[in-house]
This record gives C-alpha cells, structure tokens and sequence, in this order.
C-alpha cells in the first residue's frame, strides 16, 4: 500500500505523468519556511542570485528539513520506491504582475541520464492560482522523449532557455495551481512549463527533483544527496546533509557543487528524441 498517496493518484502519475495537489505542510510549517525564505532573500540583498536559486538546500538547514518532509518522501516513495536521491533542487519565485515565464520543455532533455526516471516537486510556500502562473504540463508526453531547441529571452526564467522544438498541442496543458503547503508531482520527462504572474501576489516555490538510485547519467559524474534508503549503486557522489544554517564548509561545498552542475548543464547534449 502507498504510504501517502492513493493507489488512484499512483496509477495517474505513471499513466499520465502527474499529480496534484499534495498537501504536505501544516499553516504553520509553511510559515516557518516562509520566514527562512524570508530571511534568506535579505541576505542575498532582495532578490536571490542565480547561484543562490540552485540547491540551497545544502547550506540551509531549515531547507534541507523541508526536502526531507516525511510527507514529501512518503509520496516520492511511493512512486520511485525506497531508496531515493535528491539530485537538484531551485527556487522559482515570480513576483506580481510581471513577464516572467517556463518555455515548454522535458527536464530530462538536459540531465543525461541513462534512462528516463525520476519526478519533480513543486511545493508551494504561496498560493500558485492559474492567474499567477502555475505549472502546466501536457499529459501523456512523459513517454516520448522530444527534440529541443534553445529560445533564450530576458523573460524565460531557464538559463538555457530550453524549449519543445517540435509542434505541442498546447490546449491540452493541464494547469495544476496550488494552495500554499501543498506541492504538485510530475515526471521528470512529460513537457511542462508556466505562464507570466498577472495576480497581485508572489508565486513561491521550491522544484526538488529526485531519483531512484539505480538511475545513472551519461555525462560527467555529478553529485546528489541520499534522502531516504540505502544507495547500492555508487553512480553519484553522496552530499552530505548541513548541520546549520551558513556552515562556513557548507557553503563552500555547495558553490563548488552548483559551479560543476551548471558546467554540466550548460554543456549537455538534449537527449535523442525517440
């Protein structure tokens, strides 16, 4: 038995690539990583640097609590099974009333890895209504992988602007807005993407993206953190978990981390569409 979604939200998710919403946090847990949040964007200076949107969980203690939720792994468990890695994670804040958007596109495009398994969460520290530009995604194209270009822009809030190169019938794409503490599911190949915030409120929130451990990349060796389970395989090298907010090692090891991610990133080839 699932130990937190249903057996009808389990069948959906590898059926048609999706599932929202998940409610994970209590009002008062989505307060206190709201406040983390908070402080965090202050001492970036306001706005988060591009370094900062990338895996802070590894230097920030109150995040990493929130990557590990027992609600957010019982549900990632129930869909990747026992043994699950943290392999990237990025803040996507949009703010009101302004352009910023998500081309269309399938995450494993960019991720090399040698099958394509693995989701993401989007948990939500804010309400996500369709007027603020929640994700969408199109069902069904998690079992194809597509060919991408690269439309960069000032808006698209992807560095390398990724984007479905081939024609998307985008009247199918199904919005998945949220209420603050809950979190949507997608699999880490179905196309997916999200509109411009035209609401008067902030869009927040945290994409974790996570794998079985027996998944591998074909590119460079990269890291990921082992959040739940044992990990047999060895195909990644094991994070270790931060012990305090700004640990001074920490936070070394995660700007050398993001430095090797992006260079993996930026460089990958898209994977062949099939």
């Amino acid at each position: 038995m699932p130990k937190l979604l249903s057996p009808d939200a389990v069948a959906q998710f590898h059926e048609h690539g999706y599932f929202y919403p998940v409610p994970v946090l209590a009002p008062e847990e989505t307060r206190h990583f709201r406040s983390g949040l908070a402080e965090f964007e202050t001492r970036e200076g306001g706005t988060l640097t591009p370094a900062g949107r990338n895996k802070s969980h590894l230097f920030l203690k109150w995040l990493h609590d929130l990557v590990t939720h027992p609600k957010v792994l019982d549900a990632v468990e129930d869909l990747l099974g026992p043994n699950i890695l943290l392999y990237h994670a990025q803040w996507f804040v949009k703010e009101p009333r302004t352009p910023n958007f998500v081309s269309f596109h399938q995450d494993t495009a960019y991720w090399s890895l040698n099958q394509p398994q693995g989701l993401s969460t989007w948990i939500a520290l804010e309400p996500a209504p369709v007027e603020a530009g929640c994700m969408k995604v199109i069902p069904d194209t998690h079992k194809t992988a597509l060919a991408h270009g690269e439309v960069r822009t000032s808006d698209n809030m992807l560095w390398r602007g990724q984007t479905v190169a081939e024609a998307l019938d985008t009247t199918k794409a199904v919005p998945m807005p949220l209420g603050a503490g809950e979190m949507s599911i997608h699999h880490a190949r179905i196309v997916h993407g999200s509109g411009p915030n035209t609401s008067s409120g902030r869009r927040i929130g945290y994409s974790v993206r996570y794998l079985p451990t027996h998944v591998s990349r074909t590119g460079p060796r990269d890291s990921a953190m082992l959040v739940r389970g044992v990990d047999e395989y060895g195909h990644f090298d094991l994070e270790p978990a931060p012990k305090a907010d700004y640990e001074p090692d920490a936070v070394a090891l995660h700007a050398e981390i993001n430095r090797q991610f992006m260079e993996h990133y930026t460089t990958a080839k898209p994977e062949v569409a099939a």
